[in-house]
């Protein structure tokens, strides 16, 4: 049987096993989950890229009735993909990221392979950035709906 996802930390850890398999030699567009980082708010420098960075969001919750002390989650996850680009062109590397991190997040349905009740994707940007760059950043977000029990979370 598959172990439900029942924890922020258990759903940040399976995020950041799927990311990390974002790889060229995975067959993917691009090479991103070379370096999956969780929380960092610093932009990676001109010399990190390819990488992702996770952050999560705030919460959403919902008491379950009758089945208290457990409560319904929707937890709001960021994945930022930073890569080197063409700088007349930087869209094209931005939109291959995207359609990794999705491949990566929805490749098995809409639930993680069954481990959390939803993972909801809620839209992607194209990060701002200077012409003439050749870095840029593509930003998917989702939100994962789970059951966790406060007792044991």
């Amino acid at each position: 049987m598959t172990e439900l996802l029942t924890s922020a930390g258990s759903i940040a850890a399976e995020l950041n096993t799927r990311l990390s398999g974002i790889r060229l030699a995975n067959g993917c567009e691009t090479d991103i989950g070379r370096t999956v980082l969780r929380g960092r708010r610093k932009m990676p420098g001109d010399d990190e890229p390819p990488c992702i960075v996770l952050f999560e969001g705030g919460d959403d919750t919902k008491d379950q009735p009758g089945r208290v002390p457990q409560v319904l989650i929707s937890q709001a996850y960021l994945i930022d993909g930073f890569d080197k680009c063409d700088p007349d062109n930087p869209n094209d590397a931005a939109h291959a990221m995207i359609r990794d991190i999705k491949r990566a997040l929805f490749a098995d349905g809409t639930t993680l392979g069954k481990r959390v009740r939803a993972c909801n994707y809620l839209g992607r940007d194209i990060g701002p950035r200077p012409d003439g760059a050749a870095l840029v950043q593509a930003r998917v977000m989702i939100s994962v709906e789970y059951i966790e029990t406060l007792a044991t979370p």
